[in-house]
């Protein structure tokens, strides 16, 4: 879709919070910093606190809104979404196995704006079950695929380096791969295996059920960019961000 380079590796902020002032300090921080752009929690924003946040309906650069609710909690991703688009967001990612992924993603590129849909899991996936994921993922003929899973031993987090190696260089949307837990030597990897983003934080949340996903933070991109060749620059360069367009043709659900 024009939006994600295949050149550059980006840096986009993952947000949320259990105050309106908290998401906003994290915002302005990692704006500052420079990242491509910044994606809000809607699942893990009480809310009232979401609510506030969309009548904001001022995003000083690119803001989507993700939501990965599934079963009894589709209809409220679906309706968090949708809520957004109304708020002049770029876009929507949901859970790929959300049940109405396919009715959110309509939503959005009817409105003329970015959807993805994302799988997470506290639970590690296979190499060859990465690969089916991202497979049917592109289903959705997303802006990216993306699979972010929890790593507890190092084979774990070397199946989706492997996995996102793979789908990378087999070609289709851009590819994202990520892992909770302590092995975050993949976090380092995974950017020269392929995968087109790294998301950080501005501090250390609760994010995750997890609890310890041990993510990037603001502070610490930099000093792994200080050392050379451990981990790509980032862009900072928002104007490579281009008015999302609708796709030539539709895919039956």
């Amino acid at each position: 879709m024009g939006v994600l380079t295949t050149s550059r590796h980006e840096y986009w902020a993952t947000i949320s919070g259990s105050s309106l002032q908290d998401i906003l300090q994290q915002e302005e921080t990692v704006r500052q910093w420079g990242v491509t752009a910044v994606e809000f929690r809607a699942d893990l924003i009480p809310p009232p606190i979401y609510s506030d946040l969309l009548a904001r309906r001022a995003w000083s650069g690119p803001t989507f809104v993700a939501h990965f609710g599934v079963g009894v909690e589709a209809k409220i991703a679906h309706d968090a979404i949708v809520r957004a688009i109304d708020a002049d967001v770029f876009g929507g990612i949901c859970h790929s196995r959300c049940e109405l992924a396919m009715e959110i993603r309509h939503a959005c590129l009817d409105a003329g704006k970015q959807f993805a849909a994302a799988y997470h899991s506290q639970e590690p996936m296979t190499c060859a079950e990465a690969l089916r994921e991202f497979e049917q993922q592109e289903v959705f003929q997303p802006l990216f695929r993306k699979i972010a899973v929890r790593a507890h031993r190092f084979e774990d987090a070397l199946a989706i380096v492997e996995a996102t190696h793979e789908a990378a260089i087999s070609g289709g949307s851009p590819v994202i791969g990520a892992v909770f837990g302590p092995h975050r030597w993949a976090r380092v990897v995974l950017p020269h295996a392929g995968s087109s983003v790294s998301f950080i934080l501005a501090h250390q949340v609760a994010n995750e059920v997890g609890k310890d996903d041990e993510q990037l933070q603001v502070i610490e991109v930099n000093a792994l960019q200080s050392i050379r060749g451990l981990f790509p620059p980032h862009s900072g360069e928002l104007e490579q961000w281009r008015e999302p367009t609708h796709p030539t043709r539709m895919v039956a659900a």
